[in-house]
């Protein structure tokens, strides 16, 4: 952390002994006054240069050297840079994020000059500007970061603050957060056809356009498979899904959706600045500069490289959710809809839920069905006409996504990297 404001200063210092006029105190350029620490005369005066008034509206943002020399500012963001309660990600004025927006609309990249924040300005920055959004980018994701999820304003983000922003409390290895149980049922495949049998392969009936049919209507599948004329190759164990963890902890899913989308947004601009520089991920500068990042830029991992559980529980319900049929789904599109590889539901999941083994036929895909009511008694294949808490719980998670190549200190904070903060 200190490392990334001995690098500040070294950004500084060279406005010193640059030279700009200045109509409202001539006797002093813009760099000596941003030297001085006069802020705000800086940023009103537009007679200095946009690296200047970034840089001044940076200081007004906390983000100076001075303000770091403070005995315990590196402990306490929150109250260092003067981080207010954001009650969405979007707030872009509320506090010194305000001043941050500033300077990015000033120097910020295209992506973020061209839109609604800077009232989609189409102005271009010049490259010696970069510099100064590098670090507004920097300030900005500690910003929202904090302002969303240090709902008490002390400086640490805990997992009690990090669970009522996404609840993964409960969700285990073993299964906890699910209620996932063996269907004693298969999807047997055989090339273009589809069987649905029972747990032993006595009965099998075809598939048409649902794989919650009952199969002890049907006929010995070995025989039918004969009879049709084709070869059975693999089996797909079905598991009934009765119940799932909602990963927004009851929350809006908007407020969720916005902060995952302004992470992703400000760290885009964040990594076109390094690249644009020419800092690239194993450079020690860059290194260096996402030092103040390290609680949030995370690679979603605990401290000391530890094992963070909230995005292994995050992992295990989103496999869960990534590839649901809904009502649209036709038959032919329902048999690639509801897979997931055996191997990892198992291992990920549930390790209790193993297969029967049937001697000779390859088993390496799993197809879920879900509940439409609780106490579960039916089922469906479509999640939009499933219970409403485990539709609503599906939906959630799978609007939110998953980014699995998280990378600790490149510059970029995802979902996954977020509610990790509580275990660095």
């Amino acid at each position: 952390m200190k490392t990334i404001f001995r690098l500040l200063l070294l950004f500084f210092l060279p406005l010193v002994l640059a030279s700009c006029g200045d109509k409202k105190e001539s006797a002093q350029s813009c760099s000596i006054q941003l030297d001085e620490q006069k802020y705000s005369t800086v940023a009103e005066n537009e007679n200095c240069s946009n690296y200047e008034r970034g840089s001044a509206y940076l200081g007004q943002a906390g983000m100076s050297f001075a303000n770091f020399l403070k005995t315990g500012a590196t402990d306490n963001l929150t109250k260092t840079l003067g981080i207010s309660k954001l009650s969405v990600a979007t707030d872009y004025t509320t506090g010194n994020r305000g001043y941050v927006t500033k300077a990015l609309c000033l120097v910020g990249s295209n992506t973020i000059l061209t839109s609604s924040r800077c009232n989609g300005s189409s102005r271009s920055r010049s490259n010696d500007e970069i510099e100064i959004s590098m670090f507004a980018n920097i300030a900005d994701l500690i910003y929202i970061s904090y302002g969303v999820l240090d709902t008490d304003s002390n400086g640490t983000v805990s997992s009690t603050e990090t669970n009522a922003f996404s609840s993964t409390s409960g969700v285990t290895s073993s299964g906890g957060g699910t209620s996932l149980s063996a269907y004693s049922r298969y999807e047997v495949v055989a090339g273009s056809t589809t069987y649905i049998s029972n747990s032993d392969m006595s009965k099998c009936v075809t598939y048409t356009d649902n794989y919650t049919v009952n199969p002890n209507t049907g006929s010995n599948c070995a025989a039918k498979a004969v009879t049709d004329g084709v070869t059975i190759t693999e089996l797909r164990p079905i598991f009934k899904l009765d119940n799932m963890t909602d990963i927004t902890g009851g929350g809006t899913l908007s407020d969720r959706i916005a902060m995952v989308s302004e992470l992703t947004s400000v760290s885009t601009a964040l990594d076109g600045d390094f690249s644009a520089l020419g800092i690239s991920t194993t450079n020690s500068l860059r290194k260096s500069l996402s030092a103040g990042l390290s609680k949030l830029d995370n690679g979603a991992i605990a401290k000391n490289s530890g094992t963070c559980t909230a995005a292994t529980a995050f992992d295990l319900l989103y496999l869960l959710v990534k590839n649901p049929a809904d009502n649209s789904s036709t038959s032919t599109e329902l048999k690639s809809k509801n897979l997931l590889s055996l191997s990892d539901l198992t291992s990920s999941v549930d390790s209790s839920l193993i297969a029967a083994t049937v001697s000779g036929l390859a088993m390496i895909k799993a197809r879920l069905i879900y509940a439409t009511n609780r106490p579960a008694t039916t089922y469906t294949d479509s999640y939009e006409k499933a219970e409403s808490s485990l539709y609503t719980a599906m939906k959630n998670t799978n609007s939110i996504g998953s980014e699995s190549s998280s990378v600790k200190g490149d510059g970029k904070v995802t979902f996954r990297e977020l509610i990790c903060i509580a275990e660095n």
